[in-house]
Formats: C-alpha cells, sequence, structure tokens
C-alpha cells in the first residue's frame, strides 16, 4: 500500500515541477517551440510576461512542488488534501483564462493593454495555449489526488 502511494506522491511531483519550471521557461525565454525553430533555444529577448491570470496560477503551483516532495520524503500522502481545494478552484480559474482567451466573454481581471490576459502568445494546433497546458496540468494532479483517495478507501475496506 505505501509503494502504491509513493507512485502517486511522484505523479504529483513530476507533474508539479514540469509545469512549475515550463512556466519558467515560457516566463525567460518564450515559446519554445519557436525557438527550436528559430535555434535560440536560450534568448531570454524571447521572453513571454506573464499575465495576472498566469501569475495566480503559478503562485499555487509551487507550494505543489515543495508539498508532493515533502509527500515523497516522508512516505505519506496525506497532504492531498490540502492540495485538492486549490487544485479545484485553479481548474475553474484556467478554464475562465482559457475562455478569455478563446471566447468573447468580458474580463473582470486587472490585466494591462501592454499584457492582456486574453492575448493568445501561445496557440498550437489552435486550442492549446498557456492557459490550457496549465489546465490540463491541474487536471492531472486532482486526478491523482483523486487516485490515491479511491485506493485508500479500497484497501480501509478490504481491512474490514
Amino acid at each position: 500500500m505505501k509503494k502504491h502511494f509513493q507512485s502517486i506522491n511522484y505523479i504529483i511531483f513530476v507533474q508539479s515541477l514540469l509545469a512549475t519550471l515550463w512556466s519558467l521557461y515560457y516566463g525567460f525565454y518564450g515559446d519554445p517551440v519557436v525557438n527550436i525553430a528559430s535555434g535560440n533555444l536560450f534568448d531570454p529577448a524571447n521572453a513571454l510576461l506573464p499575465c495576472e491570470l498566469c501569475w495566480y496560477a503559478r503562485i499555487l503551483m509551487y507550494p505543489i512542488v515543495l508539498l508532493s516532495l515533502v509527500g515523497i520524503l516522508k512516505k505519506k500522502s496525506d497532504y492531498i488534501w490540502y492540495i485538492i481545494p486549490q487544485v479545484i478552484l485553479w481548474i475553474a480559474l484556467e478554464i475562465y483564462h482559457y475562455l478569455l482567451q478563446k471566447t468573447a466573454i468580458t474580463n473582470s481581471f486587472t490585466c494591462t493593454l501592454a499584457n492582456p490576459c486574453e492575448a493568445l502568445e501561445v496557440n498550437y494546433l489552435w486550442f492549446i495555449t498557456i492557459p490550457f497546458l496549465c489546465l490540463t496540468a491541474f487536471l492531472v494532479i486532482l486526478w491523482a489526488c483523486i487516485y490515491a483517495i479511491r485506493k485508500n478507501n479500497q484497501h480501509s475496506y478490504d481491512d474490514m
């Protein structure tokens, strides 16, 4: 049972770490696809300044890396209960942010004209944007948390 939860801890850790590193890459060096095509993988002139909603998503992704690392080191998964509420909140925020980019809904945040939340700085295959990537990361983390809880409940019933 502990081995099973340890693998869930690794899934959450790796997903949150990758999301953190990619957000930093976009912020410091810009779109990796464009950078690879131009041959300048680490050119700070291509950096994409995060909008207000992207900053909020970053603020809550970074602690998940630390919480899951502590879970790995302590071989526990009780931290999951601390990240589920924030992940659900940020899934809703990323859906809103994605809709801002892809539909005509009005923005209720204070994004600047120079850096609007509606800007499509990345648009792979006409639907994959930065908020979409962040939403996917949060959904993977939520899935891992729910999976761990369900497995824990199954083990609890098996012990009866």
